[in-house]
């Protein structure tokens, strides 16, 4: 009897065991007696930040609202926490919302150009540093509370936000909003009533599906202050979703929030204060087994055109014009040989008269590439294929007819092949990268990380105009600091050639000023695959 005793009390206490192994802890090295806040992972999972509030080493004393720290992963391991040097701390709260796939674009919580706007702000990275963070345009953004959370997606481009705006149901609701640039974004749009409640929605989480949620919530229910919930989103409106799901097993009596998944979904990042008297600490655990992350982000994804700003009365909607739609089919091909392609495309659609972003659609390798478009609009076709130069196409509605097929060419990775890099402008008469020309730059810069082998030849053209030597000169020095800002963000300077041509290679007669500014270009040209 004794030993039958002993026996099951032994059951029990393994059975207790493994199940404490699924409970969140506290990563030893990050432990403090600080408040320790919301926890972003640099996209290779090597470095986290986080913010620590009323450190006395932060750039306010003990007094500052939240700095950001940082650890680095060595040998499995978390490193003790040290605070991020630079600009992109000051004197008002710091908080990283995410980081770009590349690791080199940070958002951050707050306008540091006007603190009293509030939004968001983009930092570079530099070196081992971050640049003073640049305020990124959100039409029509207000925030009516003192608390701003959120989180950027693995691809860059999707925020989910979590802030008190126009049409929020009550406290601080969950807003998304999608990226057109790196600094110009969608207006905020709301989830709608099956995510928020009239309590708070707070520090929302996209999983790398695009279509997973979590988030904290007060205004349902749970076994603390806040509990984290999830909830899966059922089609392209964004604003219906599946049963809000308790992550009961993660919970606690105290609050719990600012969850994230990390190493490929299996584990997760979290906060809670069960622990401490009412102060954060980071957490990891076990992701729990009733959450399923789709193996890719779907095949279609259409923004909901609705504005958060409310219409004033009825009958403004009816002044409203109807706007025509078209039905159009994209058609790819590898642009030598014409065959056909099986790419991603991200399809990003703004109003020609207001110049607004209102819908964007994602196609997968398995769809059938048909679509409606609205025929007063600009869309922006952006086309990734294995083995082919990612490529940004322009489409303007107006020029083509419904039910109108759309031919898209490719150019493949092979030595030989030449692109012309047409956003990549300079200021006048110097080597002054423009701030617009940074995005195809770093398109530049992903397919290098992609493609390890590759060697690129980058070419200054100018026009024929003015002194011969001083145009070799320029387009040497234009064709330098390209290699060095690609050098900056990681590669090879060993892969990269760089060569002033000035006007001796044009593509276009010099006789006119319309065509001469066609030979004033910048190019790269695959010269090692």
């Amino acid at each position: 009897m004794r030993l039958r005793v002993i026996f099951f009390i032994l059951l029990f206490f393994i059975g207790s065991m493994s199940n404490g192994q699924d409970k969140p802890f506290i990563i030893d090295s990050l432990e403090s007696i600080y408040d320790d806040i919301s926890p972003v992972l640099s996209a290779d999972e090597n470095t986290l930040y986080f913010t620590k509030k009323n450190h006395p080493e932060n750039a306010g004393g003990e007094k500052d609202k939240g700095d950001i720290w940082y650890s680095k992963k060595v040998n499995g391991e978390w490193t003790k926490a040290q605070r991020l040097r630079g600009p992109v701390n000051n004197l008002n709260f710091n908080a990283v919302i995410g980081i770009t796939p590349d690791d080199f674009i940070m958002y951050v919580v707050g306008n540091y150009k006007s603190p009293r706007k509030g939004g968001i702000s983009y930092s570079r990275k530099i070196g081992d540093n971050w640049s003073e963070p640049q305020p990124i345009d959100i039409p029509y953004y207000k925030n009516k509370s003192e608390h701003l959370s959120g989180s950027l997606s693995k691809d860059g481009k999707i925020m989910v936000l979590s802030l008190e705006s126009f049409s929020s149901r009550g406290n601080e609701d969950i807003y998304y909003t999608f990226r057109k640039s790196i600094d110009e974004w969608t207006e905020l749009r709301n989830l709608g009533v099956d995510i928020n409640t009239e309590a708070q929605e707070l520090t929302p989480y996209l999983a790398a599906d695009n279509k997973t949620l979590f988030f904290s919530s007060n205004g349902r229910g749970g076994k603390g202050s806040r509990d984290i919930f999830y909830s899966k989103r059922l089609d392209a409106t964004w604003t219906t979703w599946s049963e809000v799901t308790n992550l009961e097993n993660i919970n606690s009596e105290g609050a719990d929030w600012y969850f994230n998944l990390i190493n490929d979904g299996e584990n997760a990042l979290m906060v809670n204060t069960v622990n401490s008297v009412g102060l954060g600490n980071i957490m990891q655990t076990v992701t729990p087994e009733e959450v399923e992350i789709e193996p890719e982000v779907e095949k279609s994804m259409t923004a909901s055109s609705q504005s958060v700003l409310a219409l004033n009365n009825s009958s403004s909607k009816e002044k409203q014009p109807l706007r025509e739609k078209i039905q159009v089919q994209f058609e790819v091909v590898d642009g030598f040989t014409g065959n056909a392609l099986k790419p991603q495309m991200l399809i990003k659609g703004v109003n020609e008269m207001s110049k607004s972003s209102y819908s964007e659609i994602v196609m997968g390798k398995n769809s059938s590439y048909k679509t409606k478009l609205f025929k007063d609009s600009i869309y922006t076709v952006d086309i990734s294929v294995e083995g082919y130069i990612d490529d940004l196409k322009t489409i303007k509605t107006d020029t083509i007819s419904n039910n109108d097929k759309i031919r898209l060419e490719l150019l493949s990775l092979e030595e030989g092949t030449t692109i012309q890099l047409k956003s990549v402008l300079f200021r006048r008469g110097t080597a002054e990268i423009l701030d617009g020309s940074f995005e195809e730059l770093d398109r530049v810069y992903t397919m290098l990380k992609k493609n390890p082998t590759i060697e690129i030849e980058l070419s200054g053209h100018t026009d024929n105009t003015g002194s011969a030597k001083l145009n070799i000169e320029l387009s040497q020095e234009r064709s330098d600091r390209i290699k060095e800002y690609l050098v900056e963000k990681g590669v090879d300077s060993k892969r990269l050639e760089s060569k002033g041509y000035g006007g001796a290679r044009p593509i276009a007669s010099n006789k006119s000023e319309a065509t001469r500014k066609l030979n004033r270009r910048v190019e790269f040209t695959i010269i090692k695959i």
